[in-house]
């Protein structure tokens, strides 16, 4: 990927995170701390940039919410267009910022790792994006470096991500911008950018509780390896789970889940 590719792609997923903070976080100093750093961050990225680059990075970003996607199957996951011979070649081979000539979203090469195999139903709301097999009823972690680790190495194991060890990396790259305990005993790690079949939750429980730092103690972490042309999809998922356990009792109940088939149940009634 060019350094212009991968400079455009670290200011969408500052911007993205912002609006997470926004939705999410119920502790507005912690907030709004995270909302100060991200903005200077994004503003010094934005420095390095060519005039023409930050020209379209300033239009594009006033229309969409994601405006660098990957080009997977030589088709733009932005607007679904195929590429021409032509632009296809050049998104592959040129160090330059090569743009969609349709909705006009900056480019880059990606591809899509398959479901694992397996006899999968089709579940409505949240589910649709896990599995049972996802489900991790006490993870043996006493701190969220190490839970973040396990969840991401099943995940692999499952065959759901291609690389745990770059999986866990990226979850904890994400952590240092910004904690994701949003209060209510809940986290939300995430991954842009992974190799995944798709948006992939996972979902680990600490009976004892996880340190997530500000001082927030965590027991159902909700870890995500999000490709990048998903990711106002995992907004909205993430929006839902954080109503759904915003009522203690629901929180209440996945905690005390003893098996990955009795959190699963929980799992599959959220965001119908």
């Amino acid at each position: 990927m060019n350094k212009i590719i991968n400079q455009l792609l670290q200011i969408q997923d500052l911007t993205l995170i912002l609006r997470e903070n926004d939705i999410l976080h119920k502790r507005r100093d912690i907030e709004a701390r995270a909302t100060e750093s991200l903005k200077r961050n994004i503003s010094e990225m934005k420095e390095y940039l060519s005039g023409d680059i930050l020209s379209d990075l300033q239009l594009l970003s006033s229309k969409y919410d994601i405006f660098v996607v990957p080009m997977i199957n030589d088709t733009c996951t932005g607007c679904f267009m195929k590429m021409p011979v032509g632009i296809a070649n050049n998104v592959r081979q040129t160090s330059q910022c090569i743009s969609c000539p349709s909705c006009r979203r900056f480019l880059y090469e990606g591809y899509q790792s398959r479901r694992p195999s397996g006899n999968f139903q089709q579940y409505k709301g949240i589910a649709r994006f896990s599995s049972v097999d996802l489900m991790l009823p006490d993870l043996s972690a006493d701190n969220h470096a190490d839970a973040l680790r396990e969840i991401a190495l099943l995940t692999a194991e499952k065959g759901f991500v291609e690389n745990g060890e770059e999986f866990a990396e990226a979850l904890l790259e994400r952590e240092a911008l910004a904690s994701t305990a949003v209060g209510s005993k809940l986290a939300f790690p995430h991954a842009r950018g992974i190799s995944a079949c798709g948006m992939t939750l996972a979902l680990g429980i600490s009976g004892k509780g996880i340190d997530f730092g500000e001082g927030e103690t965590v027991h159902l972490v909700f870890a995500s390896a999000v490709p990048t042309q998903t990711s106002v999809f995992y907004i909205d998922m993430v929006s839902k789970i954080a109503r759904y356990f915003g009522k203690a009792e629901n929180t209440s109940k996945m905690i005390q889940c003893k098996t990955a088939e009795d959190m699963w149940r929980i799992f599959v009634k959220i965001g119908k």
